[in-house]
């Protein structure tokens, strides 16, 4: 009983621990976070399993904890699906959707230590990074 608690208490510190925040915002944007819409300001903390949704006339500028950049623009569905970068443990998992939008992704340290870590998921197909930076549209 106490291996599954434990258990449990280290994949939910996982799946809802820190690893972005807004760093520039306009419009109105919201996070959809375990079924639950929350209003997201600058400076809010994002988590994995975050859905963000930017609406008409609105953008998001997001910083990683790895330094890596993201910029959607309007009505843009974006799911931070996993982000682990954990360099002193040689840890690397970077696992994005674009349902649909505009994104511009800038790759930080993931992208100089391990760029085959990287997955950006779009509906026909995924982007492995090769270089640092790249935009990418999904209507």
């Amino acid at each position: 009983m106490i291996k599954v608690v434990l258990l449990t208490l280290s994949m939910s510190s996982f799946l809802f621990s820190d690893v972005a925040l807004v760093k520039k915002m306009s419009g109105k944007v919201e996070v959809k976070r375990n079924n639950k819409i929350i209003k997201i300001k600058i400076g809010s903390s994002l988590k994995n399993g975050d859905i963000i949704i930017s609406k008409a006339n609105s953008s998001i500028g997001i910083t990683f904890d790895d330094g890596s950049r993201l910029s959607l623009g309007e009505k843009a569905i974006f799911v931070i699906k996993e982000f682990k970068v954990k360099p002193e443990k040689n840890e690397f998992k970077v696992n994005f959707k674009l349902k649909k939008g505009k994104a511009v992704f800038n790759s930080g340290k993931v992208g100089k230590l391990a760029p085959k870590s990287v997955k950006f998921h779009i509906p026909e197909g995924v982007i492995g990074i090769r270089g640092t930076k790249f935009v990418v549209e999904v209507r």
